[in-house]
């Protein structure tokens, strides 16, 4: 009997307050999108929780809107007065629904398959609009509310077909700011010469050439070959940079703008239709706000249905105006304010917000860090838990929490510009992983270690070779900055191959780690000395290091004949016989070894990454591909 009442209050209090429910969790979800949106573009990767919340508000609140406009299609319409006004408010909700679906700035998109898919878009739109007016129609009363739909109805289908627009657009090609009255190539050397008076006129110009640079190559479209003669300008070429960290700032503008282009709806607002479309939704959802607010004056405190229409209006108008201030903090106003750079407000405008465009955060700017070594002493720690076991995360739950990241320091940038200077042409980037490093130092007996095995296992060869040689050099670490950017460089690469080897476009990373965690744990599991890394790379030094000792059994197809321990041992002998430029050599092979995981990587795994918080990776393969046409699409082939 307790359990029949239980539920039946349940039931009525789903009835009567159910629609307020799901509109206050909606309410929640849009905050979540507005507010932290454009936040993943900077995360890291041990930011699961914050990605794992935007995720979820991303994909329920559409559902949560449909469940409500559900609900809505079917409320009472009475004769009476109050019951009629609370149909009116329950109706005034669904054109507010509309508003929160489209009023989604900072994150149309949560991964490159919405974008794919933005077409199917459209007929949610119709089908959303048909419910909603349907809803108006039955609740329509010849009152001052039922007027207030009409402005609440276009605000909700601007922004709703705004954000529809946005996601069928990103990989169109068409979307962005016009440059048509730039094709020229003197006008668009006309719009660098902009005023002189503006301080921080350097960063103003990189922006320009950011903008002109992606708009020009569309990193993101794998299909778009059109390449403008004025591309080849002095004004859009990286040549004449005072530094290399103002290259690195013009490719992160440029990953910028291609982020804003597939995950946000920049490209939709900042041009005239956009501003005028903005204008309207603004005035339309301010003039209501005013109208109901004086309607509504003395009913607020005791009438709830009319309090809670009135919060529901304050939190949309309240998010739209932050998004309307944001919209100002971005390249994309900086652009459009370039155009318009006479006029006396806007000089003010772009000296105030000049300065702190270089300064903005695109994206984590860290390095992650997988120590193979570290992993072996710690998988059987951490993965003490049956249930992980059982359920196969043990492996991939071991992975996560011994991952760790960086801040990328500006020397490590500096150092990777000079390395891939060094390359006699760009397509030698492209071509090799490794061997090129080698054959400039003069070590031929190493090629086979980089050439003439799979890029995983080459890889897994060069990461244990080096923990060997930075343990052995360590004390230099201070003196030679190499030693602590080539050790960065090894753990980043061994991150990507554990965690993303979709960028490596290797198939096989699994088993080829597996094995050699085994050959590894295997190695280590009768030395008690063995503490931690430094103790490890001790032992793995000594002479009596034979791989195929510690092979385990099962063998598969791919490691069958293949001895980490011997290679990386022969390697790291090899590397610390020389005399003095043995992290040369080491920090050559692995940028050479980035350089080509970056240009064999498909463009689309390279725009996921922009969401989950960006890859140096990514940086090398845009600055690669202004150089070579062979790094548009990646390639498929096994590396």
């Amino acid at each position: 009997m307790h359990t029949y009442l239980m539920a039946k209050r349940l039931k009525d209090f789903w009835d009567n307050w159910g629609i307020e429910v799901l509109v206050t969790v909606s309410c929640g979800m849009h905050m979540v999108l507005t507010l932290f949106g454009s936040s993943r573009r900077r995360m890291t990767a041990r930011q699961g929780l914050v990605r794992f919340i935007i995720w979820s508000a991303y994909l329920l609140s559409s559902y949560v809107v449909t469940v409500i406009i559900g609900k809505l299609t079917l409320i009472q319409v009475n004769e009476s007065t109050k019951e009629n006004t609370d149909s009116e408010l329950k109706g005034f909700l669904a054109p507010l629904l509309l508003v929160q679906l489209g009023s989604r700035d900072a994150i149309t998109a949560y991964s490159i398959e919405d974008d794919r898919l933005g077409l199917r878009q459209f007929p949610n739109v119709v089908a959303q609009l048909s419910a909603v007016l349907w809803i108006l129609f039955r609740s329509w009363n010849n009152s001052l509310v039922s007027y207030l739909y009409f402005p609440l109805l276009l605000a909700g289908s601007i922004k709703y077909g705004e954000n529809a627009w946005a996601l069928y657009t990103a990989l169109s090609g068409s979307s962005g700011i016009t440059t048509d009255e730039f094709e020229q190539e003197e006008a668009i050397q006309k719009v660098f010469k902009h005023d002189k008076d503006i301080p921080n006129n350097r960063n103003l110009e990189m922006i320009l050439k950011a903008y002109y640079r992606f708009f020009c190559l569309k990193p993101h479209i794998e299909t778009w070959i059109y390449r403008p003669l004025y591309i080849t300008l002095n004004e859009l070429s990286i040549d004449n940079m005072d530094s290399p960290l103002e290259i690195f700032q013009i490719t992160d503008f440029e990953l910028g703008f291609m982020y804003d282009v597939l995950y946000t709806k920049a490209p939709i607002v900042y041009t005239r239709t956009g501003f005028v479309l903005r204008l309207i939704t603004s005035l339309s959802l301010v003039s209501c706000s005013i109208a109901f607010a004086i309607w509504f004056k003395d009913a607020f405190v005791y009438y709830i249905n009319a309090g809670f229409t009135i919060v529901v209006l304050g939190v949309i108008l309240t998010l739209e105006i932050y998004q309307i201030y944001m919209l100002l903090f971005s390249e994309w106003a900086i652009l459009t304010m370039i155009k318009h750079s006479k006029n006396p407000i806007v000089k003010r405008l772009l000296i105030f917000l000049a300065p702190q465009a270089t300064r903005w955060k695109r994206w984590s700017n860290t390095l992650g860090q997988f120590n193979l070594i570290r992993y072996c002493l710690d998988y059987d720690n951490l993965c003490c838990s049956r249930i992980l076991k059982l359920a196969s995360l043990d492996i991939q739950i071991t992975k996560y929490f011994c991952t760790t990241s960086v801040g990328i320091p500006d020397e490590l940038k500096k150092m990777l510009i000079h390395e891939m200077e060094k390359l006699e042409e760009p397509r030698q980037a492209i071509s090799k992983r490794g061997e090129w490093a080698l054959r400039r130092y003069g070590i031929t007996e190493l090629h086979t270690s980089v050439d003439g095995t799979e890029f995983d296992k080459s890889i897994l060869v060069w990461h244990l070779a080096t923990e060997i040689c930075y343990h052995s050099h360590i004390q230099f670490e201070h003196s030679n900055s190499k030693i602590k950017m080539g050790r960065y460089l090894s753990n980043y690469m061994m991150y990507l191959l554990a965690l993303r080897s979709q960028m490596l476009s290797i198939t096989t990373s699994e088993i080829v780690l597996e094995d050699a965690r085994k050959q590894i744990t295997e190695f280590l599991k009768d030395k008690s000395s063995v503490k931690n890394v430094e103790t490890a790379c001790r032992e793995l030094k000594k002479p009596n290091v034979e791989g195929k000792n510690f092979k385990a059994e099962p063998q598969t197809m791919v490691t069958r004949d293949w001895y980490l321990l011997k290679d990386a041992k022969q390697v790291s002998e090899n590397l610390l016989g020389r005399e003095g430029d043995t992290w040369e050599v080491i920090f050559s092979v692995w940028v050479e070894m980035l350089c080509f995981a970056a240009t064999h990587c498909r463009a689309d795994n390279h725009a996921e990454q922009l969401r989950r918080g960006g890859e140096i990776v990514t940086h090398v393969w845009l600055m690669l591909l202004h150089q070579t046409d062979a790094g548009g699409s990646g390639s498929n082939d096994q590396p």
